[in-house]
């Protein structure tokens, strides 16, 4: 127990820690990411309400339109600003609708973090050559924004003006900054050392957990399924309760809480898909430690089993190995999506196989193809026979001992070659007998 506790533990580092490494320093999720924050409606809301003020904060819109209005109507320039603004705020989610526009927020993003990759790995000139500073441009962005502006209202030299006069640092999101180098280092190294370690660890110590079982060693797979289990339903719990906490905490104004709750729930897919995937692998294995145990239901399926196991190996490998396929090219999981993961399932799936192959061997040797359908069948019919309209029943009582004595040599059948054990022969009996 003090072994599958301190797998657990060490269980949850190892998920929490996994999804920050692959989320945070994986420029190919990082893209995906954030493709997917733009491609949320109250994100881009909140995403052109930025772009709308870095517009117009850089730009003085008023004085602009002042100077290419006649002089009678100049006084109007300071309303035809309050009116291009707010139309630039209905423009401007539309216009990061658009699939061009998507494509440059994603290149933006890629090369933000590829840079950012670079400076956390100690390579890279970008701080000395971005003032110090890493940052997600999104600049072209803006001066689309300009440039919808002037055509929307049929008065393009207005726009060109705009985009002309943009300040350069326009659209800046700065990601890092110089003097937090070191320490985002370290926490790179650190998350990335934290998810090796802590993985290897706690699966070592389940499979420690169940080796030293020994003869409870289904007891303690079990117990590892229903840990899994736990782990991944945990973090489920964490995510939607921490995500609460998180954003009444970070975020006051009520116009961007849906955006905000939205980006959570984008920014911890990863963390989801991880934690259901703990979540199947637990009952998987819970359903392994059941098939190996002694239940009645269990006992049937191994001697149905028995046979195919026996003397058709190759086809059960077969089989397993078409059924895998399927599952790697369906992937369920980000575990299917990488390569050791697939080989230390593929490897795990072979060992269940040999070992269930082994006990249905030594337990049904006899075991013949075809007798989990007969005795299927026999049961269909008795519980028919039991259950029999009164009409039915009594025609089926005068018919003598003949149909009697057909089924007690059937028992009989059974029992002799294995089929049935000696316990379910005698209740098998005197059900018969009794009726």
């Amino acid at each position: 127990m003090g072994i599958l506790t301190l797998a657990v533990i060490t269980g949850v580092i190892a998920v929490l820690s996994t999804w920050v490494k692959r989320e945070a320093l994986d420029s190919g999720n990082w893209t995906d990411t954030s493709s997917k924050l733009l491609a949320d409606p109250p994100i881009r809301e909140a995403l052109g309400a930025f772009l709308v003020n870095q517009l117009f904060t850089g730009v003085d819109v008023a004085g602009q339109l002042r100077s290419a209005l006649p002089p009678q109507t100049q006084a109007l320039a300071g309303p035809a600003s309050a009116g291009l603004r707010e139309l630039a705020g209905r423009a401007a989610p539309e216009l990061l609708a658009r699939p061009r526009v998507q494509d440059v927020w994603r290149a933006a993003n890629r090369a933000a973090h590829a840079q950012l990759i670079r400076i956390l790995n100690g390579g890279g000139p970008a701080l000395s050559t971005n003032q110090g500073e890493v940052v997600l441009d999104l600049h072209s962005l803006v001066e689309q924004l300009a440039v919808t502006l002037g055509v929307e209202q049929q008065a393009a030299a207005v726009g060109n003006k705009l985009e002309g006069r943009l300040p350069p640092n326009s659209g800046r999101l700065v990601i890092m900054r110089s003097d937090q180098l070191k320490t985002a280092q370290d926490i790179a190294k650190l998350i990335r050392n934290v998810s090796i370690v802590f993985t290897v660890l706690s699966l070592a110590l389940f499979a420690l957990a169940i080796a030293l079982a020994r003869d409870r060693r289904r007891l303690a797979l079990r117990g590892t399924g229903w840990c899994f289990f736990g782990v991944g339903i945990g973090v489920l719990l964490v995510r939607r309760v921490a995500g609460n906490q998180i954003l009444d905490g970070l975020v006051q104004a009520e116009s961007v809480k849906q955006a905000a709750h939205d980006a959570w729930v984008i920014g911890t897919s990863l963390l989801h898909a991880i934690a259901l995937a703990l979540v199947i692998y637990g009952l998987l294995l819970v359903a392994a430690a059941w098939l190996a145990g002694p239940s009645r239901p269990a006992l049937a399926v191994r001697r149905a089993l028995a046979p195919s196991l026996r003397d058709h190996p190759l086809r059960v490998y077969g089989a397993a190995a078409g059924v895998y396929l399927l599952v790697l090219l369906w992937g369920p999981t980000p575990a299917f999506r990488n390569l050791i993961p697939i080989l230390l399932i593929a490897a795990l799936l072979v060992l269940g196989i040999e070992l269930l192959r082994r006990q249905a061997a030594s337990e049904f040797p006899d075991a013949r193809s075809g007798e989990a359908m007969q005795r299927l069948r026999d049961w269909i019919d008795e519980r028919r026979g039991r259950h029999a309209p009164e009409p039915l029943a009594e025609a089926a009582a005068a018919g003598g001992n003949g149909a009697r004595l057909s089924r007690l040599e059937r028992l009989a059948s059974l029992h002799d070659s294995g089929a049935l054990t000696d316990d379910e022969y005698r209740a098998e009996k005197g059900l018969l007998l009794g009726s």
